[in-house]
């Protein structure tokens, strides 16, 4: 139950029903699940420690903001990891291009479907399989609550109305791109070649959100009509 919990809440938060700031109310979620005080609490321990949420003293647990200062704090974190994760992974891991290969397929399926939740998991999941290569668990979960919320982050910015469907479509072909520079250089063994293709593609991501959050459509609103002359009263 604790279990399904988690998973339940991690899904509102990646979808937005539950959204960037909110509170969490640990009494509605134990009446919802039958959940004990102390089931309850690991629930919202797991979900802190994946990075989803942020547990107050005294005020309770919150969903993790996605104001600009954290989304600074973010891509400086992201940049850094990536770069580790790409000069620690051991680019002969058993079954690591394979892994790779099948979940980039799976992730082109869904691009050509517009499934954006399955884009940000499948998308996840493809880094993360890098991340476990490097066979460091600091490494590892470092990344891995980093990749949350990139999945997050990714998610908003897709559900924005202003990108127009050729925008996306440019978007997809770019990502998909750089993961095949990714495997290419994980297939050549070349971790200095895996350090630079991971860095572009953690660049393309920066440059994909501050384009979606900067952008103005009032400057090219149509001006109001200029008002009619009120006719003149008869004398």
């Amino acid at each position: 139950m604790t279990r399904n919990a988690v998973d339940l809440i991690r899904d509102h938060i990646l979808n937005l029903s539950l959204a960037p700031g909110a509170r969490i109310d640990d009494k509605l979620l134990m009446e919802q699940y039958g959940l004990g005080r102390t089931p309850a609490r690991e629930a919202f321990n797991r979900l802190a420690a994946e990075g989803f949420i942020i547990i107050q003293r005294n005020k309770g647990a919150y969903v993790r903001p996605l104001d600009i200062p954290h989304i600074r704090q973010f891509f400086d974190a992201y940049g850094a990891s990536e770069r580790l994760v790409g000069f620690f992974c051991q680019t002969t891991d058993e079954g690591l291009l394979q892994d790779l290969q099948r979940t980039l397929t799976l992730y082109e399926q869904a691009a050509r479907n517009s499934q954006f939740l399955e884009m940000t998991l499948l998308n996840s999941e493809f880094h993360k399989r890098i991340a476990k290569a490097s066979h460091n668990g600091y490494i590892y979960d470092f990344a891995f609550r980093l990749y949350n919320h990139a999945r997050r982050l990714s998610y908003f910015i897709y559900l924005m109305p202003q990108h127009p469907d050729r925008y996306l479509e440019g978007m997809q072909s770019s990502i998909c791109g750089d993961h095949h520079h990714i495997i290419d250089a994980i297939t050549a063994q070349d971790n200095e070649a895996l350090v630079q293709a991971l860095t572009e593609h953690t660049e393309l991501f920066h440059h994909w959100v501050m384009r979606a959050i900067s952008l103005m459509r009032g400057t090219n609103s149509p001006l109001p009509h200029p008002l009619k002359p009120m006719p003149t009263p008869p004398a």
